[in-house]
């Protein structure tokens, strides 16, 4: 059995955080067995660009600096690391430390922050030096996956297993999305990623989720009160893709798992605090909105609806971050930036990486038309 815990914290309160979390953990995992005192601990969050904690684009320095407390009272030595998008130099990752939040957190509590300066390839895939021996705890870490639960305009959901995509270096990730344009085969590059990084726990913070058209700055920060404990990162997102009334064939991610037969639903334990079983009132990207209507209606729409990334100019700062990871060279610049369409493969990378919140699906007025259709289908 593959056994997630749901817990209900309201707020960003290090002292319950640590204390809710630390007694699941004794309680429902064995945590002895688990680690020992001698292992190194490295704490994965999500750290996709520089961002205040409040915008809920990445893990919460407090959620953070609770659970590695858990660890530091029990004699491991600490680190935090994570590769976020784009080329990122050591002085890059430090101001994205800074902004999230995490600096501080690591200064006063012992914590070493790592960095992306070196890779391993691994499979086919170069993965950063501190994941490359997670499986390996004698040569390396023992990997605690922080995740953030956000909405994602490719996979839906970005949680523990999509988190593990930034154990990958840089502009790698870019590369990668142009060897796998379609949403099916980037679902096999993130769970080639899970069968090869195992982390020994996965946490995922929910207090202040993002739902809308994550996972960055077009996302809407939305308070669950949620943080969920899994050993295993895909039963965990099994677990909350459930909690959200996501159906199973409309999560890429779930639903290659099961037709793989690595994921079964009668082997998930889902131990929950929440009253209900599922949440209503969540909102998912419009991608996902548009892929969940019922294909002969969607057939007749797709035409006009014409979904693709555009520029707001007048959000626009020309700070050239698009055209840096666009793994397709579709993104040009004279005078105002340009996207050439005949070359976008959709894998919204610009938008995700825009520190401006300046690209955005196209605002198309059937997309209004068909999130009211969706709803009459739920």
């Amino acid at each position: 059995m593959k056994k997630v815990v749901i817990l209900k914290i309201e707020d960003y309160d290090r002292g319950i955080i640590k204390e809710k979390i630390k007694q699941a953990l004794e309680k429902h995992f064995d945590i002895f067995k688990l680690f020992d005192a001698t292992d190194k601990i490295v704490l994965k969050p999500n750290l996709l660009m520089e961002a205040t904690p409040e915008e809920a684009i990445t893990t919460h320095p407090f959620f953070i600096e609770a659970v590695g407390q858990i660890f530091r009272e029990k004699g491991n030595a600490v680190f935090v690391a994570d590769s976020p998008g784009g080329f990122v130099s050591n002085k890059d990752m430090d101001l994205i430390y800074e902004k999230t939040g995490i600096k501080e957190a690591a200064q006063n509590n012992g914590f070493d922050l790592l960095y992306p300066t070196q890779s391993f390839v691994v499979n086919d895939i170069p993965v950063c030096w501190w994941a490359a021996g997670c499986n390996k705890p004698q040569d390396g870490f023992k990997m605690i996956n922080l995740a953030k639960l956000k909405t994602h305009d490719v996979m839906v959901l970005t949680l523990a297993t999509k988190n593990l995509y930034g154990c990958i270096s840089g502009l790698h990730k870019s590369h990668l999305h142009k060897m796998h344009p379609k949403t099916e085969d980037f679902t096999g590059v993130v769970l080639k990623l899970y069968e090869m990084v195992k982390p020994a726990l996965n946490i995922v913070d929910g207090i202040l989720a993002l739902n809308g058209n994550g996972p960055a700055k077009r996302g809407k920060p939305k308070k669950l009160g949620l943080v969920i404990i899994g050993e295993d990162a895909l039963y965990t997102d099994y677990a909350i893709s459930k909690t959200l009334g996501i159906k199973d064939k409309d999560n890429p991610l779930i639903k290659e798992a099961k037709i793989r037969g690595w994921l079964k639903e009668e082997e998930l334990e889902l131990i929950s605090e929440l009253k209900e079983e599922t949440i209503k009132d969540f909102e998912f990207p419009d991608p996902f909105i548009i892929n969940s209507i019922p294909s002969p209606l969607l057939n007749l729409l797709t035409p006009l609806i014409g979904v693709k990334p555009a520029i707001d100019l007048k959000k626009c700062r020309l700070c050239g971050k698009c055209i840096q990871v666009c793994p397709k060279k579709a993104i040009s610049l004279n005078k105002t930036l340009r996207i050439d369409y005949k070359r976008c493969i959709m894998c919204m990378c610009c938008s995700e990486m825009c520190p401006h919140a300046a690209i955005d699906i196209s605002t198309n007025p059937l997309i209004k038309v068909v999130k009211k259709i969706y709803k009459c289908f739920q």
